[in-house]
């Protein structure tokens, strides 16, 4: 029941309600002080008259403000129509602008002529406190839902109002002291407001134009860099580019990192940057561009990273860079192995090869030599689990990986055959402070013995666990 209860209130409380409640009301506020303005010929009143005309224009536009905002994207406006509020609140800052300067000119020409004859009848009195009271209550209600719902045209609406409640104060002021004889007080008062008013213009106006003109928020863009930049895999952010409309905040990020990064990976890169920026901007609209980096790339990095440039390569491996002395200075010897897809013919591959070889140079320069060997992807290879059939194989691996001082046990070995050849993986323990080097070294100690006893293993694999797992 709670909840129904908030939701009806929610949408009673939508900007387009609002803005309708609103406007009939300016409608009928309208007309009574124009009526009342022509009958008894007060300037004051007639004054209110026009400016409650004016803001019946204004909400009006506030009302086709929020009936656009509120429709979602489509295919001629693909961020929305969020900025027609601003516009609104940009044009009804230009009509506060002309209400402020007719004031202060009639304030100036009635301060340097001589007094004007005012009626003042009691029931003119009694309009500008009911005017100030109505505006008063809408000025509060527009701006508590315009900051529920994130309107700038709203906003706008309620500063309108807020201004109508000073200038119905001032002409009911103006009104009491010119039945007491004091006639100019109605030019001074004016003056005051319309300063006030001028101020409030200003400011609402500027935060219009920056929306419109896609100001970027100078908070909310630091917050994002920081958020970008700190993403897990992400060596720098590059460019960040944030701007506003309405609630919504849109984001494009620019962020790099290493240069050998799978595709697969990159996505999850760009995922994490979402989510980081979703920690300090909830909702934000985010589109993450990723970009490799080379100022911390390795030799062999910028090697793998130019021979996947070719295309029809899907895999480099085994890479290998010499430095050799030579009698034309040091030079650079680069060798690879590059996996594409099985049944090119010896023209196809040698071609592909040689293009290989050109991205790596392009890469490096022109005194690295390049040689790159062409081998097919594999294909998936039917096999059969022969583990519980060959303890001879399992015997023999775990005494050879035991020889090794780094490895403490050797607690599983799966063997699988394939044809006439066997494949071994062995899982190992090492101590968790073991470098990476040393285990690579153990690693290929082991597989060397292992293929020195049993010529008929082929693919060997050492699967290294730390210490207590």
């Amino acid at each position: 029941m709670g909840l129904a209860y908030a939701s009806r209130v929610e949408r009673s409380r939508s900007p387009q309600r609002v803005a309708l409640v609103a406007l009939v009301i300016t409608g009928v506020l309208a007309v009574v002080k124009i009526a009342i303005a022509l009958a008894t010929s007060s300037l004051a009143l007639l004054s209110q008259a026009l400016d409650t005309a004016v803001d019946l224009v204004a909400i009006g536009l506030v009302f086709l403000a929020v009936r656009i905002a509120g429709k979602p994207a489509d295919e001629s406006h693909h961020y929305g129509h969020a900025k027609a509020e601003n516009l609104v609140a940009f044009t009804q800052t230009l009509l506060l602008g002309v209400v402020v300067l007719g004031l202060v000119v009639e304030a100036a020409r009635r301060l340097a002529g001589a007094e004007a004859a005012i009626e003042v009848p009691w029931y003119a009195i009694a309009v500008l406190v009911a005017s100030a009271v109505i505006d008063a209550l809408r000025a509060a209600w527009l701006m508590s839902t315009a900051r529920a719902h994130g309107s700038d045209a709203l906003r706008a609406g309620a500063l309108n109002f807020a201004t109508d409640v000073g200038t119905a104060l001032v002409a009911l002021a103006s009104l009491v002291l010119v039945r007491a004889g004091t006639v100019r007080a109605d030019a001074i008062g004016a003056l005051i407001v319309s300063a006030f008013v001028a101020i409030a213009a200003y400011r609402l106006g500027k935060r219009s134009i920056d929306v419109l003109m896609d100001t970027a928020p100078r908070a909310r863009l630091a917050q994002i860099e920081a958020a970008a930049a700190g993403a897990p895999g992400v060596s720098e952010a590059r460019r960040v580019r944030v701007r506003g409309s309405g609630q919504q905040l849109f984001a494009d990020v620019t962020v790099a990192t290493g240069r050998t990064v799978s595709l697969e990976r990159a996505h999850d890169i760009a995922e994490g940057v979402e989510r980081e920026i979703a920690h300090v901007a909830p909702g934000a609209d985010v589109v993450v561009h990723v970009e490799p980096t080379s100022d911390t790339s390795s030799l062999v990095e910028r090697v793998q990273a130019a021979a996947s440039r070719a295309e029809g390569v899907h895999e480099v491996h085994n890479v290998l860079v010499h430095a050799l002395d030579d009698v034309s200075g040091k030079n650079l010897h680069v060798t690879l192995h590059a996996k594409v897809e099985p049944g090119l013919s010896v023209v196809e591959a040698h071609d592909l090869a040689d293009r290989v070889e050109s991205q790596v140079m392009a890469e490096l320069g022109n005194d690295v030599r390049v040689d790159a060997h062409i081998e097919p992807m594999e294909q998936t290879i039917p096999g059969k689990d022969v583990t519980a059939d060959r303890a001879d194989i399992i015997r023999s691996v775990e005494e050879t990986a035991l020889q090794e001082a780094d490895i403490l046990d050797c607690h599983e070995v799966l063997v699988t055959q394939t044809g006439a050849e066997f494949s071994v993986v062995a899982h190992v323990r090492a101590r968790g402070n073991l470098s990476l080097t040393k285990l690579h070294e153990a690693s290929q100690r082991v597989e060397i013995a292992i293929h020195a006893k049993h010529p008929d293993i082929g693919s060997v694999v050492i699967h290294f666990e730390p210490e207590g797992r």
